[in-house]
């Protein structure tokens, strides 16, 4: 789930914010969905890109998030 937010370092916290809460919020579902059809390993995939997302929130929300790429 690729975001502008590693490329581009004048983004608004805010703008950040959302698009973090979707990543991790649209990971959910995925992971949902894939349990639902017994794809577990694909679900697992879908487990740790949400770890992933809510660490960055939690860096974010601690001012310590810089963008990747930028």
């Amino acid at each position: 789930m690729a975001s502008s937010r590693h490329f581009i370092r004048t983004q608004p916290t805010e703008q950040t914010r959302a698009e973090i809460t979707d990543d991790i919020k649209n990971c959910r579902t995925a992971q949902r969905d894939l349990q639902a059809t017994g794809q577990h390993h694909l679900a697992n995939q879908m487990r740790q890109a949400t770890d992933e997302h809510l660490d960055e929130l939690n860096a974010l929300n601690n001012g310590t998030w810089n963008p990747k790429h930028a």
